[in-house]
């Protein structure tokens, strides 16, 4: 048994010694299968290698040429090692020098493998050994881009053990046409975890076509007690910023003199705190048309965070500045200075379904003023303050974010001293707990001037998805408002999404006026001078439409009963029906109507008739089919007419039939003139540049009668001018006549001139002898023609102002 026990170990010791020989003699074969293998799986097929020297505490290597087209080179590689040190834990000695290595990173071109380390996730340890003994020198990496070839030059050294820490100083420089930067990196740690050190970047620059960045630095300086971070300071500077975006004909600039970001952070327990802030100083940012020019941002942040979460929140109130927008266009922005951020919370979580994030945005945005200056414009100029505006809301992981857009106490002041105030919105995304997505409110519309054209208003809306469950959305628009007391406007609509088809609906509820209760003037003040109102006002306009644009559109006004009295004037039974077939070509069918029972202002007019319907030309015309009214116990009518407000003038010509001549004399008020019989005839009238003119009106009796005219003042003018003028006199007193006429002229530069002319006798005057009188006269008859101007006139600016609309 002894002797086979030592023939075993002989044979163990003999295998040994030459297995020992074998590796020393074949060491070299060896050491070079190792590092081909290992160039192989990154990508470099060794070429070749010379290894001066393989022994039991070194290794030298040198001209090492690797890769296809040598890709990997290296000129020097020297490790030395004591075994007893190794055996300490102290480190091995490496000295590396002409090392080169050339990645190509363009696309389909990538040649650097990075091998997958084999081991379950769950052996993987960490732990902290000695870095080896460094010296690199003459080392650089040369990186192929689709952007240009970057050189990055390495060099430093990892030191002795010395006081139980090792230090570490590194630096690269890096060189390419579009950028350019050197770092260098310096720390000193130990086995306990314990690191404390700083990173320096200085001389950088970034020259792309869309970015450019004159000239960059940043150090951090770090502090970590067994591998948990306790201190990190940092303060980064950026000069000379340009970025440049085009995409099709859209494109984009933006500009910056200065952008930082410095602060610092320390351990607290088991989370780090600290203070940020983020700087930009004297920006310009273009986007198309829309210009900012001297943006400045300030925004000081505090930060927590430890493993599982981060925590973000304002230190004060951040700031952002502009000294003038342009937007390309008419509507120009003015007097805006910016923007004041007073919250931004933001939390970052980690639970065990992923990552969660939580933010609570207020920003107060400086008052503004929006200016058309085109010439000519209606609201050349409203003044906004924004109010409030806040954003909350929060994101999981797979799942859509949630949040509220909400803006409050915000005003508009608009031309004429109109004003809206206690303006707010809320929009919910995707968090809302019924359906609905947006609600609005106007707290209070309201005119400022001294005497306000109207009450004021109060408005509230809200749009909602009224879509079933997993089906397209579909919104539904209410909005609402009036006087405390009375909403009287209503704008509903819907629309969907996926088809586009949308309709819209604005309307005047019924308003019924009674003496004592609802009158005019409480809704529009200047209509306070109307007393005694009784009737009912209603109105409506509708708009369909989907992706190809209107399908249809439409409108209705109507006044039922209206009656109301004014200082001198008294209207009885006014009915109005206008329905509107095309609110885009202004249009309507034929026979709208309104007729008046009776309107009294010292001249009588009854029975008023007017039918007429609006041609959906471009300007829409009115096409008056049927106008009358009584007057003068007679009947005063339109021939049919069409009014163009793109003609130069308008002709109309009014008919006279059966007025009573004395009812005539008393309306035109000539001091003792009187008579019987009744006229007919018409009256040619033109309207241009809102000036009315008559040309040869006439009117005449259709029947012999008595003309009579009796007047002391003219007796005692006329008592000196012969025997003549005193039979004439007389003769007037009892005037027979057998035709009697007026005529009418009117020229826009002076007033109605009207011209009697009567022939007949007086039978107790010269044996009733006739003959023919010719008297010019003043009368108040052109005030019924001043009112027809003024009708058309307003017809002519609605009809022009649709136009215009359109």
């Amino acid at each position: 048994m002894g002797k086979l026990l030592k023939a075993v170990l002989l044979a163990f010791i003999s295998l040994m010694i030459v297995t020992v020989s074998g590796l020393y003699l074949f060491r070299h074969a060896i050491v070079e299968a190792i590092i081909s293998d290992q160039l192989r799986q990154r990508g470099f097929p060794l070429q070749s290698i010379e290894i001066p020297d393989v022994s039991f505490n070194s290794l030298q290597l040198q001209e090492i040429a690797a890769g296809k087209n040598s890709e990997f080179r290296l000129k020097r590689l020297q490790i030395a090692w004591n075994f007893q040190d190794l055996l300490a834990g102290k480190p091995v000695s490496v000295l590396i020098s002409g090392l080169q290595v050339t990645i190509d990173l363009t696309d389909g071109a990538f040649n650097f493998n990075i091998p997958q380390s084999q081991m379950p996730a769950a052996q993987l340890k960490i732990s902290i050994p000695w870095l080896p003994e460094l010296d690199l020198s003459d080392a650089a990496i040369y990186l192929r881009t689709a952007a240009g070839d970057i050189t990055l030059a390495l060099s430093g050294h990892i030191g002795a053990i010395q006081s139980g820490k090792q230090e570490i100083h590194l630096s690269a420089a890096t060189a390419a046409a579009f950028f350019q930067a050197t770092t260098i990196f310096k720390a000193a740690f130990d086995l306990q975890g314990n690191l404390q050190g700083k990173a320096i970047v200085s001389e950088g620059k970034l020259d792309l076509p869309e970015a450019k960045i004159a000239n960059f630095s940043s150090e951090t300086s770090f502090t970590f007690l067994a591998l948990q971070p306790q201190q990190i300071l940092t303060n980064t500077a950026l000069s000379g910023i340009q970025l440049l975006q085009k995409a099709g004909t859209f494109a984009s600039e933006l500009s910056f003199d200065e952008i930082s970001l410095s602060g610092e952070l320390q351990r607290s327990s088991d989370a780090m705190l600290g203070d940020v802030d983020f700087r930009i100083v004297d920006g310009q940012v273009t986007a198309d048309t829309l210009k900012l020019e001297q943006l400045a941002v300030s925004i000081p942040v505090q930060i927590k965070f430890d493993p599982s979460s981060l925590q973000m929140e304002l230190r004060e109130p951040g700031r952002v500045t502009l000294g003038a927008i342009h937007t390309g266009y008419p509507l120009q922005i003015r007097d805006f200075q910016g923007l004041s951020i007073d919250r931004a919370d933001l939390e970052l979580a980690k639970d065990t379904h992923g990552f969660k994030l939580k933010h609570t945005v207020s920003i107060l945005p400086a008052n503004l003023t929006l200016q058309d200056e085109r010439s000519g414009s209606k609201l050349p100029k409203v003044q906004i303050h924004p109010g409030t505006i806040s954003l909350n809301g929060e994101l999981e992981a797979d799942e859509k974010y949630r949040g509220t857009l909400a803006i409050s106490d915000a005003a508009v002041h608009l031309p004429s001293q109109v004003q809206a105030s206690d303006i707010s919105v809320v929009l919910h995304l995707n968090d809302q707990e019924d359906d609905e997505v947006a609600s609005f409110a106007i707290g209070r519309l309201h005119h400022l001037a001294p005497e306000p054209l109207f009450a004021a208003m109060s408005f509230t809306g809200a749009i909602r998805d009224i879509a079933k469950s997993g089906e397209p959305a579909v919104y539904s628009l209410a909005f609402s408002g009036g006087v405390p007391g009375l909403d009287y406007f209503k704008l509903t609509g819907n629309y969907a999404a996926d088809t586009g088809k949308g309709k819209l609906k604005a309307e005047i509820v019924p308003l019924s006026f009674l003496p004592g209760a609802l009158q005019p003037g409480d809704l529009l003040p200047p209509l306070a001078e109307l007393q005694d109102v009784s009737g009912k006002i209603n109105a409506y306009a509708k708009l369909r439409w989907d992706k190809n644009g209107v399908q249809s559109s439409g409108a209705e006004f109507e006044i039922r009963d209206l009656s109301l009295t004014r200082e001198t004037l008294k209207l009885s039974d006014l009915n109005v029906l206008l329905n509107l077939d095309n609110l885009i070509a202004l249009s309507s069918a034929r026979h709208q109507s309104i007729t008046i029972r009776r309107i009294d202002s010292g001249i009588p007019l009854e029975n008023v008739l007017i039918s007429y319907h609006i041609e959906g030309t471009t300007p829409p015309r009115l096409a008056i089919q049927k106008a009358q009214f009584s007057v003068i116990n007679g009947m005063v009518s339109l021939v049919p007419t069409i009014i163009d407000p793109a003609a130069a003038q308008t002709d109309i010509l009014l008919r006279i039939e059966d007025i009573d001549l004395e009812t005539f004399f008393n309306l035109i008020k000539i001091e003792g003139l009187a008579g019987s019989g009744q006229l007919d005839g018409q009256i040619p009238i033109t309207l241009k540049d809102n000036v009315l003119t008559v040309t040869n009106g006439h009117l005449a009796a259709r029947s012999p009668g008595i003309l009579r005219f009796k007047s002391d003042k003219a007796s005692k003018m006329l008592s000196a001018a012969g025997k003549e003028m005193n039979l004439l006199l007389q003769a007037v007193q009892e005037f027979h006549y057998t035709e009697l006429s007026l005529n009418l002229d009117k020229s826009d530069l002076h007033d109605l001139v009207v011209k009697l002319s009567v022939l007949g006798n007086n039978p107790n005057v010269k044996n009733g002898q006739p003959f023919r009188l010719n008297i010019k006269l003043e009368t108040d008859i052109d005030k019924i023609l001043q009112t027809i101007n003024q009708g058309y006139n307003l017809s002519h600016e609605i009809l022009r102002g649709s136009f215009i609309l359109r």
